[in-house]
């Protein structure tokens, strides 16, 4: 049985250049079963609209499998991106892997 919540690490940036790449490990942790997902997004140094579209696609898709995505972002205040038009309200971000598993209750 798959690890739920699967954990997806991720650094660097997250771009329309290698958002393709981000999607595919998003679906292969779904693929293997998981239906709840921790994005640690804490190393991430940039991420523009395709990477957030990539985010709320994931999070649509765990809802429909009765699960939910948790973001860990770097502490401090949210990239002004998670800002932008309520986005921050409709993902779950938190500030540590523990918080973001806690949440989805683990």
């Amino acid at each position: 049985m798959p690890p739920d919540p699967a954990i997806v690490p991720v650094q660097g940036e997250v771009t329309f250049s290698n958002v393709t790449e981000f999607d595919r490990r998003l679906e292969r942790a779904f693929g293997e079963g998981a239906r709840n997902l921790v994005i640690d997004l804490s190393e991430v140094t940039f991420i523009d609209s395709s990477g957030l579209s990539a985010l709320l696609t994931a999070s649509s898709r765990a809802r429909e499998r009765g699960g939910a995505v948790a973001l860990v972002l770097a502490q401090g205040e949210p990239p002004s991106i998670f800002r932008f038009r309520g986005v921050d309200r409709l993902l779950s971000l938190h500030e540590s892997r523990d918080e973001a598993l806690a949440a989805l209750g683990r």
